[in-house]
Order: C-alpha cells, then sequence, then structure tokens
C-alpha cells in the first residue's frame, strides 16, 4: 500500500512540475499559451489528473495495480509527446525526464510485489 501512494504521490508532483513548465514555456509575461504543442501538453496534464482523481478512489488491489501502471503511461506519454522545449522550459527539463524513469521503476516494483 506504501508503494501506492508513492506512485500517486509522484505522479501529482510530476503533472504540478510540468504544468508549470509549459506555463513558463510561453514566454515572458505571455501566461496560458494555446498553440498546438501546449495545448497537447494540458490535454495531457488534464489526462493525468483524471486519471489521478481515480486513483484515490480505488480499493482492490487489482485495480491499484492498474491504476498505477494507467498513471505511469500517462507520465511516459507526457514525456513524449513533443512539446516545444523553447524558452524557460528548459529549467523544468531534469525533473521532466528523469521523474517518468523513477514512476517506472516504482510501478513495477508495486506490480511485481506478492500480496
Amino acid at each position: 500500500m506504501k508503494n501506492y501512494v508513492l506512485i500517486q504521490v509522484i505522479a501529482g508532483i510530476y503533472l504540478m512540475i510540468f504544468v508549470a513548465a509549459l506555463y513558463f514555456a510561453t514566454g515572458v509575461q505571455t501566461g496560458f499559451k494555446l498553440d498546438d504543442n501546449q495545448l497537447i501538453g494540458y490535454g495531457g496534464c488534464g489526462i493525468l489528473l483524471v486519471s489521478l482523481v481515480a486513483s484515490l478512489f480505488t480499493v482492490k488491489i487489482k485495480l491499484q495495480k492498474g491504476m498505477a501502471v494507467l498513471l505511469t503511461l500517462c507520465c511516459v506519454g507526457l514525456l513524449f509527446n513533443g512539446v516545444n522545449f523553447n524558452e524557460a522550459f528548459w529549467y523544468f527539463i531534469l525533473f521532466v525526464v528523469l521523474i517518468p524513469f523513477w514512476m517506472l521503476l516504482e510501478t513495477v516494483i508495486f506490480v511485481t510485489q506478492r500480496e
């Protein structure tokens, strides 16, 4: 159970970092800009948010393992969504790239452990 909560926390942190990276990548004093690349990023963040909220209500272990895999796929999908890495997005690049691999590792540990 402890690993499942850790996966949820990692997904929440990644969601906040990715939204902040998208916001700051729009340029100086532009705010939320919805061009083609960033709209895909915000859409992926929305899917991750819905998956994260749904994962909070799962109680059966099989569903929790499925939700852990879904959260990991959402984070890895955000990693490869083709966001335009311009301007301030580079400040977050280390977190944006490394957190999905950490989450993948935690998910593999959680899914493969015995009950």
